[in-house]
């Protein structure tokens, strides 16, 4: 894993990011159904994690479809029962070119956990064929609501954008996606904002998943284990009352194509 990934890795990881695919299954799948991607694409799914939406897009191309994550363990699982068309490598987004060429790239939740943004952009142009597709999704951390409002839950959203910052990731990066891809040589490009919210379902289990696996980073922060301890307590309270409503962080959904000449 990279140094400024700040989220636990291996099977918890692998776990944690299934609940959160199911988390974003309807927005996800609604922004690649407006994407007219080829029926035989080759695809490159970049930051792949435990594959869900790599799975996903093999469904929507008799192209191969690949996978890439740093995570080993991840990978690993990833990989079981997948598609005939799916196949899954360890490595960076330094890996596309590659493994590329390819008409898509898609990678979700990936930029935002970089130092150098601009050089995914970048390499993610050079490992597309001339007309080629780039869709990104990430986030505003800082733009989650949780009503009532609980300390538990501010605390959480204020250790995950200090955390991220101090390794020079950056956890608002959502809506500096369109910029970032226009100047990084992409042509019409376009974006929206989706932010699922809810008051029963797997939206409310990401609270206290991903503060559990950011404890390690926190804790360097000085923030105590008992704080950590009690604070994810009390999300999974949160999670499991059906009056208090929560939100993911807000996404930024972007994509550009690369130009023909």
């Amino acid at each position: 894993m990279t140094e400024s990934y700040i989220i636990a890795g291996g099977v918890a990881g692998a776990a944690r990011l299934s609940v959160l695919s199911q988390a974003m299954a309807e927005a996800t799948g609604s922004l690649l159904d407006m994407m007219d991607i080829p029926p035989d694409a080759r695809i490159l799914d970049a930051g792949c994690g435990g594959g869900d939406v790599t799975r996903h897009l093999a469904g929507r191309t008799t192209g191969p479809v690949i996978g890439l994550d740093l995570d080993a363990v991840k990978i690993s699982v990833a990989g079981q029962d997948a598609p005939t068309n799916a196949a899954f490598h360890v490595g960076g987004f330094e890996r596309a070119e590659d493994l590329g060429p390819f008409d898509v790239i898609y990678a979700r939740f990936l930029l935002s956990h970089l130092t150098d943004p601009g050089a995914a952009v970048a390499t993610f142009l050079r490992s597309l064929v001339p007309g080629g597709l780039l869709v990104v999704e990430d986030v505003e951390f800082s733009a989650h609501l949780c009503e009532p409002s609980r300390l538990s839950f501010r605390h959480y959203v204020q250790w995950y954008v200090g955390s991220a910052h101090r390794r020079g990731a950056d956890p608002e990066i959502g809506p500096k996606l369109p910029g970032l891809l226009g100047r990084g040589g992409f042509r019409n490009v376009d974006a929206r904002l989706v932010q699922p919210a809810g008051l029963t379902g797997p939206v409310k289990a990401m609270a206290a998943l991903t503060l559990a696996g950011i404890a390690e980073a926190v804790e360097m922060m000085g923030v105590s284990r008992e704080t950590l301890i009690d604070d994810i307590a009390d999300l999974v309270r949160a999670r499991d009352d059906p009056t208090v409503f929560m939100s993911l962080p807000r996404v930024t959904q972007a994509w550009g194509w690369k130009p023909e000449d």
